[in-house]
C-alpha cells in the first residue's frame, strides 16, 4: 500500500518543500487549502512544476501523485483526517483552532474504530504551536474519556523546522506552470523525533531532530530573524533581494552580529549539546550564497508589525540576551531598522512608519514591540540605534 500524506495549506511550503520531498520519496498527497476556486484549478491540471535552485545548479520536479480535496467545506478534509496516518500543518497561526475543531472529529472516529496512531507536523514558524494543539484538542476531548487517551497514546503532535526556503516564482515560470513554485536546492527537514508515534518518515532531506519545541525557537530567533535583518538593512541601502546584500560588508557584520547574540542568548536558555550547537552554527555560517534567489524583501520583511512584535524574531531574543546578560546591541539595530522599513505595497509596513512619524519611535517602541516600563534599558538601545540608523540610511 502507498505511503499517504494529507498537507493541509497549498502555498510554497506546503506544496513544494513539505509536499514536494515527500512526493520525491514516493508518497501520494492529499492536499487540502482554503482557497477553493484555486485548488478546483489545480486539480483539473492534474501537475505541478517545482523549481529547486541551488549555488551552482537547478533541478526540477514534476509532482503528478496528489488529489485535490473538495474544498468547499471541510467533509472532505475531515474524512480523509480520519484514514491517513501522516497530517503535514503548512498554515499561519489563525488557521490553529479550525483545524483542531476538525481533529476533533477524526480523533473520536479513529478512537471508535481502534486506528492506527496519527502523526501531526506543524511546519510552521508559530512558536509554542505544538502546545498550542495539544492543549486545544486535550479541552475539545475533555469529555471523552477514550478519545482522551488515544490523544496521549496514538497522536504525534510534531514540531517541524523547515529549513528550505520558498518562495514565488518567477514571471517566467509562472507563465510556463501557473502553480509553480521555487525553493531551494539545499536544507533539511528536521521533525521532532520524541513525539512522534512509530518509525520517522523516510524522506529526502528530512530527518529527526530532539528539542523540537526548543528547535523551533532557536530556528526563529537566529536562523529567521538574521534573514529578515539582511532585508531590513538592504533595503535602506537601497537593495531589492536578499542575494544583493552578500557583498555588502556592513551588512554581514550586522546580520552576523545579532545572530551571534541571539545564539548566545538561546543557549544560555535551553542549553543544547555542544555538537547540536556547533552543527546549527555551521549550517547557518557556512551556508553557500545562492545567488540564483531572486527572494525578495518584500517576501521576506512582509508583514513586520508581526516580525517586530514581543515574542517575535528580534524582540524575543533580544529579551533573552538582557536575562542572560548579553547586550543585544545588534539586535536593536536590526529592530530599528524595521521600524524603517517600508514597503509600499504592505500595509503593516506604512502602518508602523506612519505610527513613528506622527508619534515618535519610544512610543512606538512601546506600542508594536510590547515593552514595558521595567525593559526601559532594551528601549533606550532600541532608541539610540533608530537614531543613527536615521542618519545613515
Amino acid at each position: 500500500m502507498k505511503k499517504e500524506l494529507l498537507v493541509i495549506g497549498a502555498g510554497n511550503i506546503g506544496r513544494g518543500v513539505i509536499g514536494g520531498l515527500f512526493f520525491e520519496s514516493g508518497y501520494h498527497l492529499y492536499i487540502y487549502d482554503i482557497m477553493e476556486e484555486r485548488m478546483k484549478q489545480l486539480k483539473e491540471q492534474g501537475t505541478y512544476l517545482i523549481e529547486r535552485v541551488g549555488a551552482n545548479n537547478k533541478r526540477r520536479v514534476l509532482v503528478d501523485d496528489f488529489d485535490v480535496l473538495d474544498c468547499s467545506d471541510t467533509v472532505d478534509l475531515i474524512e480523509h483526517m480520519k484514514k491517513v496516518d501522516l497530517i503535514a500543518c503548512c498554515v499561519y497561526e489563525g488557521a490553529f483552532q479550525s483545524i483542531c475543531q476538525n481533529l476533533k472529529e477524526a480523533i473520536e472516529y479513529r478512537t471508535e474504530h481502534e486506528a492506527d496512531p496519527l502523526n501531526i507536523l506543524l511546519c510552521v514558524n508559530a512558536l509554542g504551536a505544538p502546545d498550542y494543539f495539544e492543549t486545544e484538542l486535550a479541552k475539545l476531548l475533555k469529555n471523552n474519556p477514550a478519545a482522551s487517551r488515544y490523544l496521549k497514546e496514538k497522536i504525534g503532535i510534531c514540531q517541524v523546522m523547515v529549513g528550505m526556503a520558498a518562495m514565488p516564482s518567477s514571471e517566467e515560470l509562472i507563465a510556463e506552470d501557473a502553480f509553480a513554485v521555487t525553493t531551494k536546492l539545499d536544507g533539511h527537514i528536521g521533525i521532532d523525533e520524541e513525539p512522534f508515534k512509530g518509525e520517522l518518515p523516510q524522506v529526502k532531506q528530512t530527518g529527526g531532530v530532539q528539542k523540537g519545541k526548543a528547535q523551533i525557537y532557536r530556528k526563529v530567533y537566529t536562523g529567521n530573524m538574521k534573514h529578515c535583518m539582511l532585508a531590513f538593512l538592504g533595503k535602506a541601502k537601497g537593495y531589492t533581494y536578499i542575494r544583493d546584500t552578500y557583498d555588502d560588508g556592513w551588512i554581514e557584520d550586522c546580520a552576523f552580529g545579532a545572530f551571534f547574540e541571539a545564539d548566545a542568548a538561546i543557549q544560555a536558555e535551553y542549553q543544547f549539546d555542544e555538537t547540536d550547537h556547533q552543527e546549527w552554527i555551521d549550517f547557518i555560517v557556512e551556508a553557500p550564497k545562492n545567488r540564483n534567489l531572486k527572494d525578495a524583501f518584500t517576501r521576506v520583511a512582509a508583514d513586520p508589525k508581526t516580525k517586530l512584535s514581543r515574542d517575535n524574531r528580534f524582540v524575543g531574543p533580544a529579551l533573552l540576551c538582557m536575562k542572560h546578560r548579553i547586550l543585544p546591541f545588534y539586535l536593536a539595530k536590526g529592530i530599528a531598522y524595521g521600524f524603517l522599513y517600508r514597503d509600499e505595497k504592505d500595509i503593516a509596513s506604512i502602518e508602523i512608519t506612519d505610527y513613528v512619524k506622527e508619534h515618535g519611535i519610544e512610543k512606538a517602541i512601546e506600542v508594536y514591540c510590547g515593552l514595558t516600563e521595567n525593559e526601559w534599558a532594551l528601549k533606550q538601545l532600541i532608541m539610540a540605534q533608530y537614531k543613527e540608523a536615521e542618519k545613515i540610511r
